[in-house]
């Protein structure tokens, strides 16, 4: 089997989406696997009939009648993942999902401890999207704390376990217990009973000829000690990756790093080169409560190759440059995107154009 990765090559925002969805049409595929994050994502796909949505759970290359598999690197959000199944059924699609058992689930006290602990940090935000990933991170270090898919399957009874949540460890955690739980844990467990029913189980090795859809940017990697704490939690290049294709029996891969013809940064955090005269339309983006706005600045195209080279190894990639009808594309590459949909991306027809970026 043949996998092909779409990484972000920035802080995010780059157009995981549009890439992804491009090469499920041009390309097919069996799956497509989100392999880190969870529905703090926002990857906007337009199709050239007019259908647009911004994928937070589901794969990009839903719209191309691609399956999605949330692999263990994934978090689950029910709450979110039903949000996001309305949205879809509105517009005539209705998504196929499966998932590992591993997976972790973000709960409505992850959602709420994550935003009392970034409005508690004022002026010092992490830039945080509220949503709870970290917060399920360390909330799954205390086992008995710990929920997966596997317990969701399994029908465990997790009112228990909620109780738990939301009283002492929300209290050791923020400094109060998250008060009238009880119609909340209710409704969650409701939900997760009906969740539980709707995305299937799955492991790697029956995911053909995948599509690995990644989520972040690559200095948002949570290694990253250059932007520590304003990082993701969750590994953002090809780490998880090559584990999943391991696992798969997957030997050939093609990495595909995205970027803007600039470099943006939607949340708190150092963004060098920051130019607060670059201003540039954007419908996804919008100003956030906890994320601020669209921040921009002038893309080092030096600083990109090296980065997309270090985190690739060995393999060679493609770089893909999304926006070029916002700004001239920069410097060479395999794909650029004039435009929102799959029919604006176009393969480089440079004299000598860099067909394959390679580590000499």
């Amino acid at each position: 089997m043949r996998a092909r990765a779409v990484i972000g090559a920035n802080f995010g925002d780059e157009g995981k989406g549009l890439v992804t969805d491009y090469l499920c049409a041009r390309y097919g595929a069996g799956m497509v696997v989100r392999f880190n994050g969870g529905a703090q994502a926002g990857h906007t796909v337009a199709t050239p009939d007019g259908l647009r949505h911004e994928f937070h759970h589901f794969g990009s290359g839903t719209l191309a009648g691609v399956p999605t598999f949330l692999s263990q690197f994934f978090t689950l959000n029910p709450i979110v993942f039903f949000k996001e199944m309305d949205e879809l059924q509105a517009i005539g699609i209705t998504p196929t999902v499966y998932a590992h058992p591993d997976c972790l689930v973000t709960t409505f006290a992850d959602m709420l401890i994550n935003q009392r602990i970034e409005d508690g940090r004022g002026a010092g935000r992490h830039g945080s999207v509220g949503l709870g990933v970290n917060e399920t991170y360390e909330r799954s270090q205390v086992p008995e704390l710990r929920i997966t898919m596997s317990d969701l399957w399994n029908g465990v009874d997790l009112r228990a376990r909620l109780e738990k949540i939301c009283g002492k460890y929300a209290e050791f955690r923020t400094g109060t217990k998250i008060a009238d739980a009880d119609d909340m844990i209710a409704a969650f467990v409701r939900g997760c009973e009906k969740f539980a029913g709707l995305v299937n189980p799955l492991g790697i090795g029956q995911c053909k000829d995948p599509i690995f859809e990644g989520a972040q940017g690559l200095l948002l990697d949570q290694e990253n000690k250059e932007f520590f704490p304003h990082v993701t939690r969750s590994r953002t290049g090809m780490h998880n990756v090559r584990l999943l294709c391991q696992q798969a029996g997957i030997t050939q891969i093609e990495a595909y790093y995205v970027s803007r013809t600039y470099v943006t940064r939607h949340g708190a955090g150092p963004l060098p080169r920051e130019n607060a005269a670059m201003s540039f339309p954007d419908d996804t983006n919008v100003e956030h409560p906890y994320q601020g706005r669209l921040r921009f600045a002038p893309l080092d195209t030096d600083e990109l190759t090296k980065r997309c080279r270090d985190d690739c190894g060995d393999n060679d990639f493609s770089l893909v440059l999304t926006h070029c009808d916002q700004l001239a594309a920069p410097c060479h590459a395999d794909l650029y995107a004039y435009g929102p949909t799959r029919d604006h991306v176009k393969v480089s027809t440079a004299a000598a154009p860099v067909a394959r970026i390679n580590r000499s």
